[in-house]
C-alpha cells in the first residue's frame, strides 16, 4: 500500500461473522505539524486515481471508477467521523523492499548452490511458519493457489531433474510466502496453497497481490535461470487467489489416532478453481479479492473470461493481474 494512502476499517456483524466489507483509498495531505508535541494535522482526500467527483441530485458524490459505486460526501464524512473514534491503524510491511532486487540476490545464491555450494538463506528474514490455529472457528483469509503447469509430463521426462527443480521451487517460493507475512497451508506435489491471516483485511488483500506477482518475478528472474544453467528443467506456474470466510477445524479419527487441521472455505475452493483457469505465468484473482485491493493494484487488473459454473456462483468475475 502506498505510504500516502489509508483505508477504512473492517466492518463486522454483531454475531461475530464476517459481514460485507468495503474500503476507500485516500491520499494524505499534511496540514500542520508540531515538533514539540510530535503531533500532526492531516487531511484525507479521496484518491483521484480511484474516484471521480460528481454531483447527483444536488449532492456531491464520489464515483468509484472500478466498482462503479457512488458514495455521497456527506455519508463519507459521517462514516469517517464515526469510525475514527475507535479506528485501529495497522501496519504490515513485507520483509523485502524490492522484489527484483530480492530475485537477483536469490539467483546468485541458487547458482552457487547448484554449482556445489551450500544453501545460502536470504538476508531478509521471513516470518517463521505458524501452525494453523484451530482455536478460532471462523476467520477471514486470503488464499493463494500455485500450480506448476505440465508437471506430470515434466516429471515423466526427467524424474530426478524435476524432483530437484521442485525442491528448490517450493523452498524459494515458500520463502517468498514468509516474506509477505503469509503461511503455507499445504504442498500438493506440483504446487502449494498459501494464506494470509491478519486482523486488517486491506493489508491481507494488498499483500496477497504483492505476493502473487512476486512469485512470478522470483520464478522467472531467479529460479528458472538458475535451473537452466544447471541443466534442470525450467518451470511455468499459474496462480489464483481469492478472499473470504474460512472455518478452521481439527479432524480426528479416534480409531486410527489421525489428527490434522482442516480448512473449509469457499474462498479456498475459488482460489484453486481460478488458478486452474489461468494460463502459464498468469496470476488471476476473484471478485471478492478484487473489491478489497488498493487502487495501485486495481490499475493493473483486467477482467478475463471465467466459467463461473465451476464454483457454483453465477456470473462470478475473475481478473488477471498484470
Amino acid at each position: 500500500m502506498d505510504h500516502d494512502s489509508r483505508t477504512m476499517a473492517d466492518s463486522n456483524r454483531e454475531d461475530g461473522k464476517i459481514g460485507h466489507l468495503g474500503r476507500m483509498d485516500f491520499k494524505i495531505e499534511v496540514v500542520e505539524t508540531d515538533e514539540a508535541t510530535r503531533t500532526a494535522i492531516i487531511c484525507l482526500v479521496p484518491d483521484p486515481r480511484r474516484y471521480e467527483k460528481s454531483t447527483i441530485d444536488g449532492e456531491t458524490h464520489y464515483i468509484d471508477k472500478y466498482l462503479r459505486t457512488a458514495i455521497s460526501e456527506e455519508l463519507m464524512l459521517e462514516m469517517c467521523a464515526n469510525q475514527a473514534k475507535e479506528l485501529p491503524f495497522y501496519a504490515l510491511s513485507a520483509r523485502i523492499e524490492s522484489t527484483p532486487d530480492y530475485a537477483a540476490s536469490r539467483k546468485t545464491a541458487l547458482e552457487s548452490e547448484l554449482q556445489g555450494g551450500g544453501y545460502v538463506p536470504p538476508t531478509e528474514k521471513p516470518i517463521a511458519h505458524r501452525a494453523l490455529d484451530t482455536c478460532t472457528a471462523e476467520k477471514s483469509l486470503v488464499f493463494l493457489s500455485v500450480d506448476i503447469c505440465g508437471s506430470t509430463a515434466l516429471r515423466s521426462a526427467n524424474r530426478a531433474g524435476f524432483d530437484r527443480a521442485y525442491e528448490l521451487f517450493v523452498r524459494e517460493l515458500g520463502t517468498v510466502v514468509g516474506q509477505f507475512n503469509g503461511t503455507l497451508l499445504k504442498v500438493t506435489g506440483d504446487g502449494f496453497v498459501a494464506y494470509i491471516d491478519y486482523p486488517a483485511f486491506t493489508q491481507q488483500c494488498d499483500h496477497a497481490i504483492d505476493m502473487g506477482l512476486s512469485f512470478l518475478v522470483v520464478l522467472n528472474e531467479s529460479i528458472n535461470p538458475s535451473l537452466v544453467s544447471a541443466g534442470l528443467p525450467a518451470l511455468r506456474i499459474r496462480v489464483g487467489a481469492d478472499y473470504g470466510d474460512a472455518v478452521v477445524r481439527q479432524v480426528e479419527i479416534a480409531s486410527t489416532g489421525f489428527v490434522a487441521p482442516d480448512v473449509a472455505s469457499d474462498a479456498l475452493n475459488r482460489a484453486v478453481k481460478i488458478e486452474q483457469s489461468a494460463g502459464e505465468d498468469e496470476f488471476r484473482i476473484g471478485r471478492h479479492l478484487y473489491e478489497l485491493i488498493h487502487v495501485q493494484w486495481l490499475e493493473r487488473t483486467t477482467e478475463v473470461p471465467f466459467d463461473a459454473s465451476s464454483i457454483g456462483v453465477p456470473d462470478y468475475k475473475v481478473y488477471k493481474v498484470n
